[in-house]
């Protein structure tokens, strides 16, 4: 028995660019794994079996786990394993728990079954199970462009402490995008695609989510996490991804403080306190 703890990310930039003629935005991000994790414990089977705990909502022939099985049994074989995921990731709250899971998985199958296959190719198999797989194969504070296959880590990244609330409802990542009106000249100031070294008050300045307008109109709850974090003393306060989730950065001195009194507040909804790491 093995076990694997697959890291959620947040977003700490969301950068629309453009939109490709088969409905997919070509954004610009910067990505941050964290310290939230999902435990994948891994055993022998006598064929490939998956177990989430608690249930997810998705069949199993769809979960990005399986996905990833599909396509790298073609250079290993058949992978004789049972997973079990237990989920403290939330799921459909923008920090990617489903594309780690995966992420992880890939890395593991190929290392155990000595299976060498070039970067380029395993980001394909990666970008293939989900836009977000191929940051996790990284797992490193990173520039994240394209549809998210083109991945570029930083040198040297701050390490930030955040506050996490997950409300108690989910946004639909189709719909949010589906919303998003881009303008007619686009708009390429402010590209960080060169950078690889950043610090924290540069950070905070380019920090943006371009889904955000678009979720506050239709989840005003948005707008009253992000006004009570502010009013705490966070530096930074944003949603990530599509949301549900939203993040305030603070001092370390301040976390512990921050967090009591949102638990205090928003009694139905989750609370995480973590961290940057990577870098």
């Amino acid at each position: 028995m093995e076990r694997l703890y697959a890291n959620a990310k947040l977003n700490l930039m969301l950068r629309i660019v453009d939109k490709l003629p088969n409905g997919y935005h070509l954004l610009e991000m910067i990505n941050v794994p964290i310290t939230l994790y999902d435990e994948l414990i891994i055993e022998p089977s006598e064929g490939f079996e998956q177990i989430f705990d608690p249930p997810i909502d998705c069949q199993p022939n769809k979960t990005t786990i399986y996905k990833a099985y599909e396509l790298i049994k073609n250079w290993v074989g058949d992978i004789k394993l049972k997973i079990r995921v237990k989920k403290f990731i939330p799921t459909g709250a923008g920090m990617g728990g489903g594309s780690s899971d995966a992420g992880f998985f890939i890395k593991y199958v190929l290392d155990k079954y000595n299976i060498h296959l070039d970067e380029n190719m395993v980001n394909e198999i990666a970008n293939k199970v989900g836009a977000d797989v191929p940051f996790f194969l990284y797992n490193k504070p990173a520039i994240v462009k394209g549809i998210g296959e083109k991945v570029y880590p930083f040198t040297k990244f701050p390490e930030l402490n955040f506050l996490l609330i997950v409300p108690d409802f989910t946004i639909s990542t189709a719909w949010a995008y589906s919303k998003v009106k881009l303008p007619l000249t686009k708009n390429e100031r402010n590209s960080i695609l060169n950078i690889s070294i950043i610090d924290e008050n540069k950070l905070l300045e380019i920090m943006r989510n371009d889904l955000e307008d678009v979720v506050k109109k239709e989840f005003p709850a948005i707008i009253e996490i992000k006004d009570f974090m502010t009013s705490l003393g966070a530096k930074k306060v944003m949603m990530t991804g599509s949301g549900s989730s939203v993040f305030g950065i603070f001092e370390e001195g301040l976390i512990r403080s921050a967090e009591l009194k949102t638990k205090e507040k928003f009694t139905n909804y989750r609370i995480f306190t973590c961290k940057t790491f990577g870098a």
